[in-house]
């Protein structure tokens, strides 16, 4: 145990006392991801987003944008995926998880989607379809911390 009166144990310590689990994230955070889920993330959602880009537009511009968005989509895909797992680390429904990776981006950027030629929606809803996809590709890459039964004379 710890001496400092403002550690909290129940937040940061192991699953359980006594446990052998090495569960190094808080006890309750339930839904973590590695670097390379995320980096699995982020390529499904640039991919996506390049493919979904080819169908609305015509010609060879599909491949254009995919060059030259890959520094802007990574560095925008990681820190903002990075930030929603963040957030959503406690809640253990992974089909919440691809719903806000969907109406996250679906939201923000929204009001910049006048910028496309073929209007504000099919814009935004590319953004947030390849989010969303990117966040379904990752379903099995996430690990999970199962809350253990609470029982009688644990402290």
């Amino acid at each position: 145990m710890n001496d400092d009166s403002w550690a909290d144990e129940s937040e940061y310590g192991l699953v359980a006392p006594g446990s052998r689990n090495s569960w190094r994230y808080g006890s309750k955070d339930r839904v973590v991801i590695g670097g390379g889920g995320l980096a699995v993330g982020v390529a499904v959602a640039h991919l996506t987003f390049c493919l979904l880009l080819a169908v609305q537009s015509p010609g060879g511009w599909a491949l254009v944008f995919f060059i030259y968005s890959l520094i802007p989509v990574w560095a925008i895909g990681v820190s903002a995926g990075s930030l929603l797992g963040l957030v959503l680390r406690r809640i253990t429904n992974q089909w919440i998880h691809v719903a806000i990776f969907f109406l996250a981006p679906l939201l923000v950027c929204a009001p910049f989607g006048g910028l496309s030629p073929n209007g504000a929606i099919f814009f935004s809803m590319s953004i947030a379809i390849a989010a969303g996809f990117g966040r379904l590709a990752i379903w099995k890459l996430v690990r999970i911390n199962r809350p253990l039964p609470i029982m009688d004379g644990w402290t």
